[in-house]
């Protein structure tokens, strides 16, 4: 994986990229996790949306946004299940952890 990451590294150098995505390593399959730095504005869609501590349906609910509400987006990562999510305060993105407070993209506009 470092081997991978370093050449991913090396080829965005050469050609001259500014934002390059960041594929990380998180428990079993997350070979196919992508994640890229963003800078959004969304609205809550729904009535009361969970806050996970990563990128996962299954990871712990640290708090609650509501309908309406604005929240701007640090990070946006697909998860090994293609499901997308965006980071609105805390993130932290590396090739081995993903972490902060995670919010399902579906329920956003």
């Amino acid at each position: 994986m470092r081997k991978y990451f370093s050449s991913l590294l090396a080829a965005a150098a050469l050609a001259g990229a500014a934002a390059l995505p960041v594929v990380a390593a998180a428990p079993a399959s997350a070979a196919a996790t992508t994640c890229a730095p963003a800078s959004h504005d969304y609205t809550v869609a729904e009535e009361k949306v969970p806050v996970h501590s990563s990128i996962s349906g299954n990871a712990a609910v640290i708090d609650y946004i509501y309908k309406n509400n604005s929240v701007h987006a640090y990070w946006a990562c697909t998860n090994s299940s293609g499901n997308p999510w965006v980071c609105i305060g805390s993130c932290k993105v590396t090739e081995d952890a993903i972490s902060g407070r995670w919010v399902y993209r579906n329920y956003l506009r």
